[in-house]
């Protein structure tokens, strides 16, 4: 039976669990952009982030009856992208994160002024910014900037208090800027107006 286009993902979970493959596709169809966006940013590499995108449904397909109906689907699925990621991460050798997501990540949570200095500073530094930054720091950055997920929907994914995100989002937009600082005085006051 196809499953209709507003069914809830419990829906469509009940229908994978009976053997509907339509309820798995539109399911996967549904959630696979930010499951894709999120692991890409957090890779930085589009293969890997296909991989373990693809990984990820066929593990939520395998472990359907183990969602929590109680909970959120978006924060299960997400935090089984996450945690293949972590996992992929400890088993292959680090790859350069590409340029242009990162330099996508601090015009986010940069202020204005220093938005257009580093929009034109070298992609190399940036990443090189980014790269120094905990992982910790640049994951709650790309949950909430680059996937723009709401701070609840944040502290869900990374099973912590909505307190503890807003301080660890806090700490890590203050640990960006001390790291791009020497960038932007190198760059010298080229936003600031003669007056």
């Amino acid at each position: 039976m196809k499953p209709t286009p507003d069914a809830s993902d419990q829906v469509l979970l009940q229908g994978i669990l009976g053997g509907d493959l339509d309820a798995f596709e539109a399911l996967v169809r549904r959630h696979q952009g930010m499951v894709y966006r999120f692991l890409f940013h957090y890779l930085g590499n589009a293969t890997d982030a296909e991989d373990i995108t693809q990984e990820t449904f066929l593990l939520v397909h395998r472990k359907a009856a183990l969602h929590n109906p109680a909970l959120s689907f978006r924060a299960w699925l997400m935090t089984i992208a996450r945690n293949l990621a972590v996992s992929h991460r400890r088993k292959s050798v680090p790859r350069p994160l590409d340029p242009a997501v990162l330099a996508g990540a601090i015009r986010d949570v940069s202020p204005a002024p220093e938005r257009e200095v580093l929009l034109r500073e070298d992609a190399t530094q940036v990443h090189a910014c980014l790269a120094r930054l905990p992982e910790m720091h640049r994951e709650i950055l790309v949950m909430r900037y680059l996937l723009d997920l709401p701070l609840h929907e944040v502290a869900e994914l990374l099973n912590i208090p909505e307190g503890t995100a807003k301080s660890r989002l806090f700490k890590a937009r203050a640990e960006l800027r001390d790291l791009l600082e020497p960038l932007l005085s190198v760059a010298g006051p080229a936003t600031s107006s003669a007056a």
